[in-house]
């Protein structure tokens, strides 16, 4: 039996007498569930390979820390907007369990359809969502949630995840069946445009996903595989007011934990044949996969929050070094701190905004980060005191004991001078302290004309602003404009209200817009995208 992780869920399967664990389990939860799998009706034995890496050679110079790695911590963090929403979509929208559990009362009156009251003590923010859902005045940031949901909140949205799963469809002549779901993220990995979806052993062609609609069409293929080609993330932090939870300076380092817009993107990928490979990259004709897909990227944009860590080293090293200084430190915080690998991740960024007088506009930064949509805090604790204190030791000793020569001298150098600085006492920074003033306050705020968006519509998409105008018919403040993924051949133009699309923060362009004339006047002071095509300066890839 080969098997993944799914093994560690308590299955009673009699007579496996011997298991080969491939690597160090992350926690010791994880280490005794496998175990347990074995020896369960005679004495059994586990044999423990080294993959190589620095995370298993920690480990395997002091065999006795294997039994004393720290157990697997629960992560509950029920601020969360949408874990919330999901709920309060359960439980209190009309015809919900609220009303199936108190049904009207004998005079036909629905107890709770202007107010929902419960005796329970929910988490702060939750009741107020579950009467806001009743009455229908649910934030713009969360009617796309409602509008998905439908009538089976349940059902989109699984236990597992927070974001509503793409369904995975064979459609080839007359055979059309269902294939699973996927999360987006899954969707990332697993089911990208060209990609070889496997399921229930059998081989699947993705010809196309349908971002707004969440559908992933497949047709039958050979046995080929194929992996995703991955841009580097782009890392948006959030630093106006409210949006930072909490800010440390040890100098010359800050850290920061805010709220963050992250684009993952597949570019491409790579597909084997037998004994050959080849690489597609976006976007594609037809060609050798038979796949067509015009855009240059494949992208997820979600919103999350996590830490991002600034030195003045930082600005004159290679963009090599500080990649390999994120993947160390990454590795040294789920070290001590044993999440779920695909929980979290690391980037390497720039900052696209000052914030005197800590950091500059343009100077980079890493940003380890949680890639669950709207966020579990999980980041966070690497500002916790006994975390911080060994982060950089623990990534500097990954860095000594791996294979001669993978560390880059710059790199060494570079985590020397961060547990350098770790080794003073962080002073706690004002959150307030580096945001911009809003300028002038009068008319309304909105993303300037040529500047860039987030829709929330349609799965997050990138939205050009064209013009803001108000609009009789929907009664509100809309923009007009196109999705940056829009084909060439499609001119129609996408109306949205204002509300529903949200700034890029330290890209898009603000203004407010007037009322009285229709103007709209840029903000003093506010940073945004460099270029009419939002491709380049602020919003492109970075060296």
């Amino acid at each position: 039996m080969v098997s993944t992780s799914a093994l560690e869920l308590g299955l009673d399967i009699p007579n496996l007498d011997a298991a080969v664990l491939l690597g160090v389990p992350a926690s010791a939860t994880s280490l005794y569930q496998r175990i347990g799998r074995i020896g369960r009706h005679r004495r059994g034995t586990v044999y423990l390979i080294h993959t190589g890496s620095h995370f298993d050679e920690a480990v395997f110079r002091r065999p006795e820390s294997l039994f004393s790695r720290p157990p697997a911590e629960n992560a509950l963090y029920l601020d969360n907007p949408r874990i919330q929403y999901i709920h309060a979509l359960c439980l209190a929208r009309i015809g919900g369990e609220h009303d199936q559990a108190a049904p009207p009362d004998g005079d036909g009156r629905e107890e709770g359809r202007a107010g929902f009251e419960s005796a329970v003590e929910w988490p702060a923010g939750f009741l107020e969502l579950c009467r806001a859902e009743r009455i229908g005045a649910i934030h713009p940031e969360l009617q796309q949630m409602k509008a998905e949901a439908g009538d089976d909140p349940n059902r989109v949205f699984p236990l597992r995840d927070v974001e509503s799963q793409f369904k995975v469809e064979l459609r080839q002549g007359p055979e059309q069946r269902d294939l699973g779901a996927l999360s987006f993220s899954q969707a990332l990995r697993e089911a990208y445009p060209g990609a070889v979806y496997y399921y229930m052993t059998q081989t699947f062609r993705v010809y196309k996903v349908a971002v707004p609609s969440k559908l992933v069409l497949v047709r039958k293929e050979k046995r080929y595989s194929t992996k995703p080609l991955f841009a580097p993330p782009l890392v948006f932090p959030n630093l106006t007011e409210g949006n930072v939870h909490a800010a440390l300076e040890s100098q010359p380092m800050t850290l920061i934990e805010c709220n963050l817009q992250i684009r993952e993107s597949v570019v491409g990928f790579r597909e084997r044949r037998g004994a050959g490979e080849f690489n597609v990259t976006y976007p594609t004709a037809a060609g050798e996969s038979g796949v067509f897909f015009p855009s240059p990227r494949f992208s997820r944009n979600y919103f999350s929050s996590g830490v991002i860590l600034t030195h003045p080293a930082f600005r004159s090293c290679p963009k090599e070094a500080l990649d390999q200084l994120a993947g160390y430190l990454l590795d040294a915080f789920l070290f001590q701190v044993p999440l779920e690998r695909q929980d979290v991740e690391a980037a390497v960024d720039r900052h696209r905004v000052d914030w005197e007088p800590h950091f500059r506009e343009g100077d980079r930064f890493i940003a380890v980060y949680d890639q669950t949509y709207g966020s579990l805090r999980l980041s966070g604790k690497i500002l916790e005191e006994p975390v911080l204190g060994r982060l950089f030791e623990q990534a500097l000793e990954f860095a000594r004991i791996g294979p001669a020569g993978e560390a880059l001298p710059e790199t060494v150098r570079l985590l020397e001078a961060l547990r350098e600085a770790g080794s003073r006492p962080p002073r706690r920074i004002d959150p307030g302290a580096g945001a911009a003033a809003s300028g002038e306050e009068d008319g309304i705020e909105v993303i300037a004309p040529g500047s860039v968006g987030m829709a929330l519509i349609g799965g997050n998409r990138e939205y050009r602003v064209e013009s803001v105008f108000y609009s009789p018919k929907q009664n509100e403040l809309c923009y007009r404009g196109r999705y940056l993924d829009q084909s060439a051949a499609d001119t129609s133009v996408v109306i949205l209200p204002v509300g529903r699309v949200v700034p890029v923060p330290g890209v898009s362009r603000l203004g407010r817009y007037d009322e009285e004339t229709g103007e709209v006047r840029g903000i003093a002071g506010a940073n945004g995208d460099r270029g009419a095509d939002g491709s380049g300066g602020a919003y492109g890839e970075f060296p």
